[in-house]
């Protein structure tokens, strides 16, 4: 039988970070799972310590084994550009690297 993939849904907390410019800031998702191989993931975090950002965006599995899962999304975020993402998740960590146009870095959450 194939390999199942972590439970990943729920809510998860961390940080965003920037590696272009250095930008960081928390970051709080809540993962909704659609099927085997798609979850819906809502991100809401804070950018200049003060500005809130949410989006939604769709997160496929791509690969599991082992209690991992590779997962990766697309997103077009208006004048930011699209954003893609790639992460590795467990049970307990989602590990992400985003890139755009202009910035690249990474989401850290645990449960």
């Amino acid at each position: 039988s194939p390999a199942q993939p972590p439970a990943l849904s729920g809510k998860w907390s961390g940080y965003w970070a920037s590696d272009t410019n250095g930008h960081t800031g928390p970051l709080h998702a809540r993962f909704r799972q659609i099927d085997a191989d798609t979850y819906k993931v809502t991100y809401r975090g804070r950018f200049a310590v003060v500005v809130p950002f949410m989006y939604t965006t769709t997160m496929d599995v791509v690969s599991t084994g082992d209690g991992v899962a590779l997962l990766n999304a697309e997103k077009r975020l208006g004048p930011f550009g699209t954003f893609r993402t790639t992460a590795t998740a467990s049970d307990g960590a989602f590990d992400a690297n985003f890139s755009s146009r202009r910035d690249s870095g990474r989401f850290v959450l645990r449960r």
